[in-house]
Parts: C-alpha cells; structure tokens; sequence
C-alpha cells in the first residue's frame, strides 16, 4: 500500500534533516512517517521527486466490468 511506502522512506533520517531536504514542514514529515493519508499536491510530488521517488498511475487492462 502506497501509505506505508511512503512512511517507510520518510522514516529513513530524522524529521528535521527530511524537513531540509524535501521543502516539507517537519510535522508533515512526521505525519508521513506515521503512514497517515495524505493530499496528493504539488509539494508532494516535488518532495518525492528529490528524494528520487516518483508516483505513477497505471491503467489495469482485461479486468472485467
């Protein structure tokens, strides 16, 4: 689950030093790190992309409807 995904690269240095390095607040990234829901903005998604993560939507094919 994508959550968890991402509570587990948030967890990987401490909030403040995660703080610097993605642009997001220090009580976001401990937030993330707890594997809490989140919006899917902008600052997101740059935040990931530093990090040398990226999010992907990807159609399923064949599945019945």
């Amino acid at each position: 689950m994508i959550f968890d995904e991402i509570s587990d690269v948030m967890n990987q240095q401490s909030a403040r030093k995660m703080s610097i390095q993605t642009g997001l607040s220090p009580s976001k990234i401990y937030r993330l790190s707890q594997g809490t829901p989140f919006y899917l903005d902008h600052n997101m998604i740059f935040a990931l992309r530093k990090l040398g993560y990226e999010i992907r939507l990807e159609e399923i094919h064949n599945q019945k409807k």
